[in-house]
């Protein structure tokens, strides 16, 4: 008996002893030093740097050091593992593939990247800075791996944020006009004077787990509002939109193969399945010839805003200022928005 006694109390006494030992290690110990800002010189201007793209990946080998303020953030979930940066001559997305960003880099803030050991890579008509992407799929990767990061990308002092560039129509024509080249893609800017133009475009897929391109697993939703008043729709708003109805007449397959039914036909298969669906949002902007030019202000489902309904007197006509980042999709004129702050009705 006293034996046990004094083998329990050895092991209540070691524990003690452990809890005192760590406690230092797992108890609060205050924010960590913020790391000196990093000075460096930029040798390329980031104009300069995608003037390196002509028409395939480019893999860095020069000693190329481009710098510029961060532009974006990622704090409402509308722009994911990725940020963008704007010097006097352009802007660049950096695909940094870490969520929560604007924890790290503060929109105002330089940036700087060396991008030896990096890839120059065309999406969509947007250019960006990056990995080389070993499956070949992609002409860019995402920069994810800790050590890579730290070795590339580097924070300069913090800054005020920059005013966006107010642009017209017809600049952004004339952009689309030169595909990548374009020098306002990319950039923070404000559109003024846009009205609703009743019409979205989303992609859904019946099972996101099946063949992402076979006809019979495609929904195309477009040409029309097809009762999407929200900026995008998570899941359960998906949902929603099934239960309301809204969507039944529309036919499951791509152009020219619409043999698999109609949503009706698969609602229970369409919940069951549901996801988050990033949408664009079709907005007109008058031409100076007096024609419109069509804007997809386009949202992520995982936004913190995607489910929150489009106002009333924007779906009613009102004109509307918005600032956000200006980006080409394969000769359209898309349009992120950093948070619903972008949007001002007139």
């Amino acid at each position: 008996m006293r034996k046990l006694i004094y083998s329990i109390a050895i092991a209540l006494s070691v524990t003690v002893i452990s809890c005192q030992e760590w406690e230092p290690v797992l108890g609060n110990q205050g924010e960590p030093a913020e790391p000196a800002a990093a000075t460096m010189q930029p040798n390329t201007t980031i104009a300069g740097l995608k003037a390196l793209y002509q028409g395939k990946p480019v893999h860095i080998e020069q000693d190329i050091i481009i710098g510029g303020q961060v532009i974006s953030s990622d704090a409402s979930g509308n722009i994911y593992r990725s940020l963008y940066i704007q010097d006097e001559t352009g802007a660049i997305e950096v695909k940094i593939g870490n969520s929560a960003l604007y924890n790290d880099y503060k929109v105002g803030q330089m940036l700087y990247v060396k991008c030896q050991g990096l890839a120059l890579g065309n999406y969509g008509g947007m250019l960006q800075i990056g990995m080389e992407d070993p499956t070949g799929e992609y002409e860019t990767a995402y920069i994810d791996v800790k050590s890579i990061i730290a070795s590339h990308v580097f924070k300069g002092p913090k800054g005020s944020p920059l005013s966006p560039q107010v642009v017209t129509a017809d600049e952004i024509d004339s952009n689309l006009k030169m595909g990548y080249k374009g020098p306002l893609f990319g950039k923070l800017v404000t559109l003024n004077g846009l009205t609703y133009g009743k019409e979205i475009f989303v992609l859904i897929y019946l099972d996101s787990n099946a063949d992402k391109k076979a006809s019979s697993n495609r929904l195309f939703l477009s040409d029309q509002q097809w009762g999407v008043t929200t900026w995008a729709f998570s899941a359960q708003q998906m949902k929603t939109y099934l239960q309301w109805g809204v969507w039944d007449s529309a036919k499951i397959g791509n152009s020219g193969d619409y043999n698999y039914g109609t949503v009706s036909d698969h609602r229970t298969e369409l919940i069951n399945n549901a996801g988050a669906y990033a949408v664009s949002q079709y907005f007109n902007m008058p031409k100076s010839n007096g024609s419109n030019l069509q804007i997809q202000i386009r949202s992520s489902g995982y936004a913190k805003f995607s489910d929150t309904p489009i106002d009333q007197k924007i779906l009613g006509g009102a004109k509307v200022n918005v600032t956000g980042i200006l980006t080409n999709y394969n000769g359209a004129a898309q349009f992120t928005l950093i948070d619903l702050d972008g949007v001002k009705i007139q």
